[in-house]
């Protein structure tokens, strides 16, 4: 679960792929139709009047219940039309989808992976995104075509399952039920509500404050029963176009380029380079000298480690030596710079043994850090998993070649040159296919899942508690399949990556998960059905074995090909005449301004979040 750094166009292509989430309601233009004329003035006066009262007060009525934004069509997909209030209401699901998601990746990363800051107006900021002629977008533009998109994709989707006859399955009818039924418990003030918000008003009262006008609950359903529909064709439609691709297919694709697949394992001790920087005085060849001077020096160092290798149990002696050794030349080169330093400090005696006093304190914690963080040669040297391409990243071109060579074997060991380091590596196995396995879960998190900080005791221990309450009620049950299992993850689990799919993680590669989670998955006496409680720094997790032994090339290849063969039948529908849009620009912008109502007020509320965080 190590943090791997994305470009902005990967984790963007990333996103786009996950296209189908939620709809919402197509609602019937409905016709006005003129009032009867009459032909006595003093009639017709009175009655243009009493209309003109009439459309002004029903006007508003319809307006505030957001009746007009359903009526008014802001664009059209072929026959469906979408209205203002569908436009506006997925816009702000667009745009929620876009923060939370630029939030999520900045509290793991550290910084703005997608170039859109969640503190400001889309409308304030240029986006990494381009139109046709090439020229950049501010986000809310990206917006108005991604939120476009997005519904076109959806009703292709949708119209084409209900072509196929495609209704709603009982399950599906129950689910939509509860869900409402627990927004109405939280408009209600309900304190057993999931989101219980010390409120009190109806369903259609509260869905308008939360998503403006026109969302209403027959709207809510409607788009759910859309959105239910559309999931399960997704997937069958997917399922359709996996199904195609056999072991055996896949078999024989891999064998035409094995070494585009297969893995080696390493073991690598790294010589890192110094960059010298320029002494008073001193020319730019000379400079030079003295780089090419350290260099060579530090190559000898490599050398020195190669030649005491004779098995891998010496490579991690040799590993275990020299990091003592580097250790000790860096300690030596860290005194030096004190004691230069204390020349310098015109402190008092007494300030100088106080110093020291403290010094010394600090010392013996720095000790008993290094003692709980000693050097793990097994661990640190490791470069096990590597295909070819992540060893021409990760080293170079050379080693790669190096490393998947004909005829390349086990012990083999070579030093190589970077730009940056030399490289004594060791050839542990040589290139294999990758096995995988399946695996459920259910997570009982230890950590802050947005500071990643771990909770208190008492947090801990009543997570620890549910964890045994949930494996009591697994052990207690009569069913123990995969199915129950699959249920309880659903229900109970806070791994936001599987508890939507019942815990489940496919085609789990050796190395993937955290350390403990891996080895449990593949331990030799791993068998269908186990289940287990383990403890990473995650938290607990309570682990079902599902097993289905493959190789990591046939679920590369398998999703791979899956990814294509669905994407190229929903761009040939998409493409299709009988699904062009026509746009209404006017109707279009109101549906835009009523979604930045609610954007507006979200950037204030965050804003006014951050600076209460300040403050306090």
């Amino acid at each position: 679960m190590a943090k791997n750094e994305k470009s902005k166009a990967e984790i963007y292509r990333e996103e786009r792929k996950a296209r189908i989430s939620s709809a919402a309601k197509k609602s019937a233009k409905k016709k006005i139709r003129s009032p009867k004329l009459v032909k006595a003035l003093k009639v017709t006066f009175s009655t243009v009047i009493s209309v003109a009262i009439i459309a002004g007060i029903t006007y508003f009525a319809f307006d505030s219940a957001g009746v007009f934004a359903r009526m008014q069509t802001a664009f059209s997909i072929g026959d469906t039309k979408i209205s203002v209030a569908e436009y506006g209401y997925m816009y702000y699901l667009r745009y929620n989808n876009l923060a939370n998601t630029s939030y999520q990746y900045y509290q793991q990363y550290g910084y703005d992976v997608y170039g859109f800051d969640y503190k400001a107006s889309p409308k304030e900021q240029e986006s990494t995104q381009t139109d046709d002629d090439g020229k950049k977008l501010m986000w809310d533009e990206y917006l108005v075509k991604d939120t476009v998109d997005f519904l076109r994709e959806f009703y292709v989707i949708y119209n084409e399952a209900v072509s196929k006859g495609y209704t709603l399955t009982e399950d599906e009818k129950k689910d939509i039920d509860e869900k409402i039924e627990e927004m109405r418990k939280t408009a209600a003030g309900d304190p057993e509500a999931d989101s219980h918000e010390g409120i009190s008003m109806s369903l259609n009262a509260y869905l308008r404050a939360s998503y403006g006008k026109g969302i209403t609950e027959r709207f809510m359903r409607d788009m759910m029963e859309k959105q239910a529909i559309t999931q399960r064709y997704s997937e069958n439609k997917q399922q359709e176009f996996k199904d195609k691709y056999t072991d055996e297919k896949l078999d024989a694709e891999y064998k035409k380029d094995v070494d585009s697949y297969d893995v080696v394992n390493l073991r690598e001790y790294k010589f890192e380079k110094e960059k010298l920087e320029a002494e008073k005085g001193e020319t730019d060849e000379q400079l030079k000298e003295r780089q090419a001077k350290a260099d060579k020096e530090l190559k000898a160092k490599a050398d020195a480690f190669f030649n005491k290798i004779k098995d891998e149990a010496s490579f991690l002696t040799a590993a275990e030596e020299q990091h003592t050794a580097d250790d000790a030349a860096k300690a030596a080169k860290e005194d030096k710079t004190e004691e230069k330093d204390d020349k310098a400090d015109d402190k008092s005696k007494e300030d100088t043994e106080d110093k020291e006093d403290t010094e010394t304190d600090e010392d013996k914690e720095s000790g008993e850090e290094k003692d709980e963080h000693e050097y793990d040669a097994d661990e640190s040297t490791k470069s096990y998993y590597k295909d070819k391409k992540t060893i021409t990243s990760s080293y170079s071109e050379k080693v790669a070649t190096w490393a998947f060579e004909d005829g390349r074997k086990a012990g083999d060991k070579q030093v190589f040159e970077t730009d940056t380091a030399y490289y004594v590596l060791y050839m542990v196995k040589t290139q294999y296919p990758l096995n995988t396995i399946d695996v459920r879960h259910i997570l009982f998190m230890t950590v802050d899942s947005s500071s990643g900080e771990e909770l208190s005791e008492e947090e801990i221990k009543a997570k620890k508690d549910k964890c045994d309450e949930i494996l009591k009620q697994w052990k207690d049950s009569n069913d123990k399949s995969e199915d129950y299992f699959a249920q309880l993850a659903n229900e109970n689990s806070e791994d936001t990556g599987s508890n939507t799919n019942g815990g489940l993680y496919e085609g789990v590669t050796p190395g993937q998960m955290v350390s403990e989670f891996d080895e449990w998955i593949f331990d030799k006496g791993r068998k269908t059905g186990d289940v287990e409680v383990v403890k990473s720094d995650y938290g607990y997790h309570i682990m079902y074995y599902v097993g289905n032994p493959s190789y990591k090339y046939r679920f590369d290849l398998r999703t791979s090909h899956t990814q294509d063969d669905y994407s190229g039948w929903l761009e040939k529908n998409m493409e299709d005449k009988s699904n062009a849009v026509v746009r209404n620009e006017k109707y279009m912008k109101m549906g835009y301004d009523r979604a930045y109502m609610l954007i507006d007020k979200t950037v204030e509320n965050i804003k006014n979040s951050q600076q209460s965080g300040t403050n306090q």
